[in-house]
């Protein structure tokens, strides 16, 4: 597997777990049946978890471009030293960003979110 779509799995974990404690958060909260309904949950919300929701949501933005784009780069081979590390660059930047929205760490989360796009547009100017 190339290096560019290691990260892009890697990524695609990342997003897949960031959900979990949020649904395991609800389920301590309001009980497994509550969690269960269709009911929307917007009562006493730990303003950690409403940091993880957004920071999960901003991947699922995010990952579109990014994912899109590795994907494009693999189909064309036009792999190298620079989209290699811009790819983990992206990975990093958005773990940290995660970490850093969770705990509320803004200029920590800003600086990685931006980090994260640039390695993006990086990809994106080897393209074309």
């Amino acid at each position: 597997m190339v290096t560019e779509l290691f990260y892009l799995l890697l990524t695609i974990g990342l997003c897949g777990i960031m959900w979990i404690p949020i649904v395991i958060e609800r389920v301590l909260r309001i009980g497994l049946a509550e969690t269960i309904g269709s009911k929307p949950d917007e009562i006493n919300v730990p303003s950690w978890a409403m940091r993880l929701r957004r920071s999960h949501r901003n991947l699922v933005d995010n990952i579109v471009l990014f994912g899109a784009l590795i994907l494009i780069l693999n189909m064309v081979e036009e792999h190298s030293y620079t989209t290699e590390l811009a790819s983990l660059i992206f990975f990093y930047a958005r773990f940290v960003q995660a970490i850093t929205h969770i705990f509320g760490v803004k200029w920590v989360r800003t600086i990685s979110f931006v980090i994260g796009w640039l390695a993006t547009a990086v990809i994106f100017l080897a393209l074309i």
